[in-house]
């Protein structure tokens, strides 16, 4: 046995992060004012670009703006502590595989494919399925569902909420409330299915623990971009067979 293999894992050890609640409440009171900012700047360009200003593809940059001015806000209020932004916030390497992660986020697909299907899912149009009206729409979604989106939701959720929350309640309640939170802020998407909240909760609980045991949100990134990819793929043969999947 090689001596890379021979040697244990270094899980990650305890965070103490440097901000508080303050910082949390701060960042959640920005985030509907930069998503409405965002908004407002599609809706002025749109004449100018020739596009849909409901379309999903323009929503979708109404969203990227906000996320710009979060982490923007975010810049500012780490260089405040003299402390860089992605590393403060978990974005370092991961002591697992990128394949064992890959393979991870795919099983961790299929068993909520497997769930879902148990859990007697409402048959109703979503906000998500108007979305996915058109072509660039799908296509500009799914690019971002697999990349930038989940990226961004690690570094939020996983790398500035989850650190305090288990710092001040510990590690079990802290991913808890933190996976809680995380499929609520789904929910509106979903048309409010409290079958989808439970899901999105769970596979943000298998997330936050990859987030916690590795140290690093470049992990659950990882995970999660894994386990978007399977929805994304099965969105886009449905979509070409049955039109906008349900």
């Amino acid at each position: 046995m090689s001596p890379e293999l021979s040697q244990p894992v270094h899980l990650a050890d305890p965070e103490r992060p440097f901000w508080g609640f303050a910082e949390l409440l701060l960042i959640a009171a920005l985030f509907i004012p930069a998503v409405g900012i965002g908004g407002l700047a599609v809706r002025a360009g749109s004449p100018y670009l020739h596009f849909d200003a409901g379309a999903g593809l323009a929503l979708l940059a109404a969203e990227f703006i906000g996320y710009a001015i979060i982490f923007l806000a975010l810049r500012l209020l780490f260089a405040r502590y003299h402390e860089p932004l992605l590393k403060s916030l978990g974005w370092i390497p991961q002591p697992f595989s990128v394949l064992n992660l890959i393979v991870l986020g795919v099983l961790l697909g299929v068993a909520m494919i497997l769930l879902g299907s148990l859990m007697n899912f409402p048959n109703v149009e979503t906000p998500f399925d108007n979305l996915l009206k058109d072509t660039a729409s799908r296509i500009g979604i799914a690019l971002f569902g697999v990349t930038f989106g989940p990226i961004v939701e690690e570094l939020l959720f996983r790398g500035f909420l989850q650190p305090v929350l288990v710092d001040v309640m510990g590690v079990l309640p802290g991913i808890l409330v933190t996976s809680v939170l995380f499929g609520a802020l789904h929910l509106s998407q979903n048309a409010f299915i409290w079958q989808s909240g439970v899901l999105i909760t769970l596979v943000g609980f298998v997330l936050g623990v990859v987030r916690h045991i590795s140290g690093s949100t470049r992990a659950s990134a990882i995970t999660h971009i894994s386990y978007n990819s399977l929805p994304f793929l099965l969105t886009f043969l449905l979509s070409g067979s049955h039109g906008s999947p349900k």
